[in-house]
Parts: structure tokens; sequence; C-alpha cells
């Protein structure tokens, strides 16, 4: 039974994204670029997950209604 991968780039803090239209993902810690999630080329090289999966920090950015107000005249 194939195992199905579960680490997802996008939650990853080494993904990044090229300017290369043919290569855009880019995984910074294996430092090599492509066209499918480095999620997906490691899992099909070496059969395994990534092991370097790492969840980034997101920060969240709360706006009190009195910072929102912006003037009027």
């Amino acid at each position: 039974m194939v195992e199905k991968n579960n680490n997802n780039c996008r939650d990853c803090r080494f993904l990044f994204i090229t300017h290369d239209k043919f290569k855009p993902w880019g995984c910074s810690n294996f430092g090599f670029k492509s066209r499918n999630l480095p999620s997906q080329v490691v899992f099909s090289t070496t059969g395994t997950k990534c092991a370097y999966f790492v969840k980034k920090d997101k920060l969240i950015k709360y706006k009190k209604k009195s910072q929102c107000r912006r003037r009027i005249a």
C-alpha cells in the first residue's frame, strides 16, 4: 500500500517561491528548485516523508476598530 505524504510544503518554513516560470517552487534546506512542490519530489525520490519539515510560525495581526479610523477631511 502506498503511504500518503502528509507534510505540506505550504506550511513549511523552508519553502520558497522562485521567479523561474519552469521551476516555481524551491526548498532552501535541500537546496533545489522544481516544477512540483518539494514535498512531492522528496516523496517520489525517497519514498518517505520529508525529514526536514518544520512548521512555519504564522503571524496574526489584529487591528482594533479605534486604530482603523481614517481621517475624513
